[in-house]
């Protein structure tokens, strides 16, 4: 059911599903999509809980994603999709920091 709602918004997952298939290779929700060096897309994203021009910082609801890097900002955000560009150093997993709270410094990986 879940993958009939994909398909029917015609997004990005489900045009990459349809292509490579749904083998376990793609995930349901998050999804993660590096440019190069010069950005990077995630889908499943819920908020942006850190914004700044070298670490943006987004909740996927048990996990967040880190994005790292030098004159970075979100060029979109839609209901569930964040584009970052930039020059993106890096992008790290951690376990999600709670949305009711603004991320402290010590939340941020050095």
């Amino acid at each position: 059911m879940k993958e009939e709602k994909t398909e029917q918004r015609g997004g990005v997952l489900s045009k990459l599903r349809r292509r490579y298939g749904s083998h376990g290779i793609l995930p349901d929700r998050e999804l993660v999509i590096l440019r190069g060096r010069r950005g990077a897309t995630v889908y499943g994203c819920r908020k942006i809980l850190a914004y700044s021009p070298r670490e943006i910082l987004l909740s996927l609801g048990r996990e967040a994603v880190l994005v790292e890097g030098e004159r970075l900002y979100c060029s979109s955000f839609t209901a569930s999709t964040v584009t970052v560009e930039g020059d993106v150093r890096g992008v790290h997993y951690r376990d999600s920091v709670s949305e009711d709270r603004k991320p402290q410094k010590e939340d941020l990986p050095r």
